[in-house]
């Protein structure tokens, strides 16, 4: 049998990629809204991309891996949960624009190659498009972070695991 422990913390793995997840389903969404929108366009950035399938699975599945930063402990010395979902919102982009842009496309560092503001679209769609709602869906499960497993104990089992 699992122990209360491990299931408390199979639950918050669970929840922090599920989270992560609708986080990436609204990420698949905020492109293409902007784009039919015609606000990256008006700004000289040419990201319009289309609702395409194999985006959608892609925008989950690395939605809800990204959703693992949601169990860092920054509740400690960031008291905002707006902003240190702002804060988790900054590693895929800094992936997008470091790793992704120079080395997987044509468009270089930052992708500026599809204008000069595409880092900060990377970043909207990183912060508002993924990592705030899926941390907002990640708190309303009743969750802040790695550490609120610890007001979730039930039995002393989980006193040695959690700490």
């Amino acid at each position: 049998m699992v122990s209360r422990a491990a299931q408390l913390h199979i639950q918050i793995l669970s929840l922090a990629f599920a989270a992560g997840a609708v986080g990436g389903l609204v990420n698949f969404l905020i492109a293409p809204l902007f784009g039919a929108l015609h606000i990256t366009t008006a700004l000289g950035v040419h990201i319009a991309p289309g609702l395409v399938k194999a985006d959608l699975y892609s925008k989950v599945v690395w939605g809800g891996v990204w959703g693992f930063l949601f169990m860092l402990p920054l509740r400690k010395y960031v008291k905002s949960w707006l902003m240190r979902a702002c804060i988790f919102g900054l590693f895929p982009s800094a992936v997008q624009m470091f790793l992704v842009f120079p080395y997987s496309t044509p468009f270089g560092i930052g992708g500026v190659g599809l204008g000069k503001l595409t880092p900060l679209f990377v970043i909207i769609f990183n912060t508002i498009g993924w990592s705030v709602p899926g941390y907002l869906w990640f708190r309303l499960a009743g969750y802040e972070d790695a550490e609120s497993l610890r007001s979730h104990r039930v039995t002393g089992d989980t006193e040695a695991l959690l700490d």
